[in-house]
């Protein structure tokens, strides 16, 4: 079982989800989708999908679908919206039996693909299981041209859990990211301490355009307003262009 995730699940909505951003990002992800085609009702999966933070934003419009591989994250997903089908599964070689109106990968999560090479086997992934005038929207993480090394903070206090958050991002090699996770957790009237480390592929612009274009999808826009993080690289499956598998 992939576990990066084991433990951050069960306090991850606390500290990462909330209704601010994600609302943002998706009213705008799919005013997005709107603009370059996708119908009413589409069939939408949502790549990396977690504990489900967008799925309430996007299912009263959408027949919606999440795909992750963290079954830590999915338990958790699977027990908020029952009614959403959840698949474990890998962004660079997934196969599900359906084929969807939209494919989307957000809040930066297609930078765990790590290298290039997956990359561009992601994006063909996502072009295989996009209908003729289907759409592919992804947010990078960041870009070799954006990033700069950080220390992020953040807290979150509710009645049953503290938390303390303080994250170092920095780059460990020229596309590599590597994100060192302190946690300060208390609950039941106690206080532990959770650190990990994570790295995240780092890519640059050209090579985001040059993977939706290779997997023979249309880059129709790159958007880069700040309502969506990191912007979004929309690329479009053209009717009667053969799926690169």
């Amino acid at each position: 079982m992939y576990s990066d995730f084991k433990i951050i699940s069960a306090y991850y909505d606390t500290l990462y989800v909330n209704d601010r951003e994600y609302g943002a990002e998706a009213g705008r992800v799919k005013d997005l989708l709107t603009r370059h085609g996708a119908p009413p009702r589409a069939d939408l999966l949502v790549l990396a999908c977690g504990t489900g933070g967008h799925i309430p934003y996007f299912r009263d419009e959408y027949t919606v679908s999440g795909l992750d591989l963290s079954e830590d994250m999915l338990d958790l997903a699977r027990k908020k919206f029952p009614e959403v089908g959840f698949h474990l599964g890998d962004m660079i070689n997934f196969e599900l039996e359906t084929d969807f109106d939209a494919v989307v990968c957000l809040y930066g999560s297609i930078g765990f693909v790590k290298t290039v090479e997956n990359l561009r086997a992601a994006m063909n992934r996502i072009a295989s299981h996009l209908r003729p005038g289907g759409l592919a929207l992804i947010t990078p993480w960041s870009t070799a041209e954006d990033f700069r090394d950080l220390i992020v903070v953040d807290a979150a206090d509710r009645p049953d859990l503290k938390i303390a958050r303080m994250e170092h991002v920095r780059l460990k090699e020229p596309n590599m990211v590597e994100v060192t996770f302190h946690h300060l957790l208390g609950n039941n009237n106690d206080v532990t301490y959770h650190k990990q480390s994570m790295e995240i592929g780092l890519f640059s612009r050209e090579e985001y355009a040059a993977a939706m274009i290779n997997a023979g999808l249309n880059v129709v826009e790159v958007y880069t307003g700040k309502d969506v993080r990191g912007g979004a690289y929309i690329g479009k499956r053209v009717a009667g262009q053969v799926r690169k598998q």
